[in-house]
């Protein structure tokens, strides 16, 4: 492989094709527990619970600006 020269090299996907199947391969070895574990953790995590909370039904946008904010605040 070429070095690219400046911040080219950013750019190549090539470089992330070894990453993309490993992790298409530890997902096919996945099994349904270990999947619905991983997805309860997710779902349960403060993040998505902070997301509940200050989810604007009618302007998505709003809840990025939302947690910016108070995210200043603290």
């Amino acid at each position: 492989m070429k070095k690219a020269k400046g911040n080219k090299g950013l750019l190549d996907q090539k470089r992330f094709e070894a990453l993309e199947q490993e992790k298409k391969q530890w997902l096919r070895n996945l099994s349904w527990e270990k999947a619905l574990r991983l997805e309860e953790k997710m779902l349960s995590s403060e993040l998505v619970l902070e997301w509940r909370e200050n989810f604007s039904q009618d302007s998505p946008v709003c809840l990025r600006m939302a947690l910016l904010n108070r995210h200043r605040e603290q």
